[in-house]
């Protein structure tokens, strides 16, 4: 080191010898009328000058000032002063000075000697001050935007997905790829409310996965925000096809759905007609009573969160009561009636009578056991005890529209079956989370027993707001699911919610299973775990000390954190941080990023613009009621009921012919678009009126049944002996 810095001493030296060795001689030429009148003149040295000019080396004054102040500068690059840094004004001012005083030439020698030496002088301090700055200590600015070296390389595959980013490194801006290359490794994506996790995040896995030709499944937590973005990238990624039978069959539409496209499907509880129908416990899906137990563990988890972690005596009774009417329901009649609203009708009839429906099967009798010992010893106020732990929760779920959409079988829920590919999206409802959360965890459940097999098609489950459900087996199928192409996305706002609905060791499981993160802004516990995963990097660090006569700057390097807590709980909206999973043959060197997702904004409202509304997925006869209000018969009359009301809105009149006259008067005052608006408000209310006794009719068709079940079984006087054979074991998949 020491050797280092005695080579640069010499080079110094020669340059500034060399320098001021210039300037002598200029100064010696352009001034010596000066120096000969002081008789400071030698022939020697006037012989060297002549040579020099003969040279062309004084041609101008400004050529060896040149030279000079040249190597003046590369002198004080060589070695940088110490001290304090100086004002950066001053400098500039110094300099600018300088420079114009060396390069002013007066005809008189003693000014041109004055003025030269005064601008070298100036100009020498200045720069020497540059370089000092240059070269001092420098303060970490702690920018908050300062990241790491990322990945700025596309890398894509025909299951990838790869989303842009921008993020700064060593004060610049960079642009980045987050490229998920294997997201059947599952992806887990965290952020608070407003983070950007939807547009961010969510929007590009569901556009790029659609064109990639996943199958999807999705649960929609703000309906249908999520299932809008899938409807009409479904619509990009497959086209409708003109109809060859249009204008040739009656009734053809002019475009119907691509043939290779999945089928779109929708569960929505609050408008059946934007909701197709199906059946959770389908007895297809209850090949054993085992499959009839974990059903009913479902159930009562999202009914009673508290049983999760840990069960008390009533809840496992509610749940094997529960379990006990499932499978009875499954291998009735074949499963006829083999639906969750079944369920929900048949636990409400008194218990006695179930006990006697359900011991006249051998099959149910370890289920009931415990309740027909119970009962036999006359524990009856235990017995309703745990009963109506059952009961209670369930009763709630009685609803028409609910009922509606879980009896019928429009679809299964197999998304990822070669031959019947889906995209399905269910939709919850934040003001009504724990009624329909029950039933949705029962048809995601369902549909992870389905999908996780070999030999499918490649599938994508995309899970919004987890904690909002409780999905039994999650945690198998992310550890599973890789093998059989099932990619898993799951959202959360933050990890103790996932704590908080599925007990600590079960989201710990998650958390750690997951080889995909996405984080926006989260905090406390959440940004502590993710602070540790990202762990450390070695960075330069300087320190300086200095004294009156003299300073020394040291350089070392330490280990400090890849993403600080207060940066993670600090990060704009659309920053995200996180880290990737790779392959065996798509390795990814760097796998941590942390940037702004670039989004192309004007083109997302270009096609916000072209995106069509859900289609109806159920026909209540909405064509037909339109076009019936509009025949000519029941447009007037429709027309004179509305004038009517309004005339008698104003005040009644008893004058009949008046009426009339007024009548006739409003009607034909009204505009083509007046008498649409009122037209269209009618054949709403008709519709709305014909959802409703529809979906009136089926909950009560589905109560007449069960009621029909006890009759039978239960002759008048309670009597089993009338009670039917088991007609056939339960459905098999097929």
């Amino acid at each position: 080191m020491a050797a280092g810095k005695h080579e640069y001493e010499k080079i110094y030296f020669f340059l500034i010898v060399t320098t001021y060795v210039i300037l002598a001689l200029n100064l010696y030429y352009y001034s010596h009328p000066l120096f000969a009148s002081v008789g400071l003149t030698h022939p020697s040295l006037q012989r060297v000058l002549l040579g020099l000019r003969e040279g062309g080396v004084f041609r101008s004054p400004l050529r060896t000032k040149a030279w000079a102040f040249l190597l003046m500068v590369f002198s004080h690059a060589v070695r940088s002063g110490k001290g304090k840094k100086v004002n950066w004004y001053l400098v500039g001012g110094m300099i600018g000075a300088g420079l114009l005083l060396y390069a002013h030439c007066p005809r008189d020698p003693g000014a041109y000697m004055a003025t030269t030496l005064l601008g070298y002088t100036l100009s020498a301090w200045a720069v020497a001050m540059v370089s000092r700055n240059l070269h001092a200590f420098k303060r970490a600015d702690n920018d908050v935007n300062e990241t790491f070296e990322q990945c700025d390389e596309l890398i894509s595959t025909p299951d990838s997905i790869n989303i842009p980013t921008k993020y700064q490194y060593q004060k610049r801006i960079h642009d980045g790829w987050i490229n998920v290359v294997n997201p059947f490794r599952a992806t887990m994506v965290l952020g608070v409310p407003g983070s950007g996790k939807s547009y961010s995040v969510y929007n590009p896995f569901i556009e790029q996965m659609i064109q990639k030709g996943y199958s999807m499944f999705v649960y929609d937590y703000k309906f249908p925000d999520l299932t809008e973005v899938v409807y009409n990238e479904t619509l990009r990624r497959y086209p409708m096809r003109p109809n060859p039978d249009y204008g040739k069959v009656a009734g053809a539409p002019e475009f119907v759905p691509d043939p290779s496209a999945p089928r779109f499907c929708v569960i929505n509880f609050k408008d059946p007609r934007y909701s197709n129908r199906c059946n959770p416990i389908h007895p297809s899906y209850i090949q054993d009573p085992a499959d009839s137990a974990e059903i009913a563990d479902i159930v009562m988890k999202n009914v009673s969160p508290g049983t999760v972690e840990k069960e008390d005596f009533f809840a496992m009774s509610a749940k094997v009561y529960l379990d006990a009417i499932i499978y009875f329901l499954s291998i009735y009649e074949g499963g006829k009636y083999c639906t969750f609203p079944h369920v929900i009708e048949l636990m409400s009839i008194d218990y006695k009578k179930i006990f006697s429906i359900l011991s006249q099967y051998p099959q149910l009798e370890t289920k009931i056991k415990p309740f027909a010992s119970a009962l036999e010893a006359g524990a009856q106020d235990q017995l309703q005890g745990q009963i109506a732990s059952a009961t209670i929760p369930l009763n709630k779920m009685a609803s028409p529209a609910l009922y509606w959409v879980l009896s019928g079988d429009d679809f299964r829920l197999d998304l990822n079956n070669p031959d019947d590919p889906k995209t399905i999206c269910i939709g919850n409802d934040p003001d009504r989370q724990q009624i329909y959360g029950t039933t949705l965890s029962l048809f995601t459940s369902r549909m992870f027993k389905l999908i996780n097999h070999k030999g499918k098609r490649k599938c994508a489950v995309l899970l919004d707001e987890l904690p909002t459900i409780f999905i039994k087996g999650l945690d198998n199928l992310i550890a599973t699911a890789r093998s059989n192409k099932v990619a898993i996305v799951i959202g959360a706002q933050d990890k103790s919610q996932l704590i908080r609905d599925y007990s600590q060791k079960e989201a710990d499981v998650i958390f750690n299973t997951v080889g995909n993160i996405f984080s926006g802004q989260v905090n406390g516990r959440t940004a502590e775990d993710l602070n540790k995963s990202f762990g450390r990097e070695f960075r330069e660090q300087q320190s300086q000390t200095q004294n009156i006569d003299s300073e020394s700057i040291s350089i070392s390097f330490h280990q400090e954190e890849l993403m600080p807590i207060s940066k993670i709980e600090t990060l704009t909206q659309g920053y995200f941080f996180g880290k990737v999973a790779d392959n065996n043959d798509t390795p990814i060197r760097k796998k941590f990023f942390c940037g702004e997702i670039q989004i192309d904004n004007k083109k997302q409202k270009e096609l916000r613009k072209t995106s069509r509304k859900l289609p109806r997925m159920t026909d209540f006869g909405e064509d037909e009621i339109h076009a019936s209000v509009r025949e000519p018969r029941m447009r007037k009359g429709i027309l004179r009921s509305w004038a009517v009301a309004e005339i008698v809105r104003e005040g009644v009149i008893e004058d009949r012919d008046l009426m009339e006259r007024r009548v006739d008067a409003l009607v034909g005052s009204l505009t083509d678009r007046e008498a649409e608006k009122i037209l269209s408000e009618e054949a709403e209310r008709q519709i709305t009126e014909r959802i409703h006794h529809t979906i009136e009719d089926n909950f009560t068709r589905i109560r007449s049944e069960v009621q029909k079940i006890v009759d039978r079984l239960l002759p008048e006087g309670g009597d089993s002996s009338g009670a039917p054979e088991l007609e056939q074991e339960p459905f098999t998949l097929q």
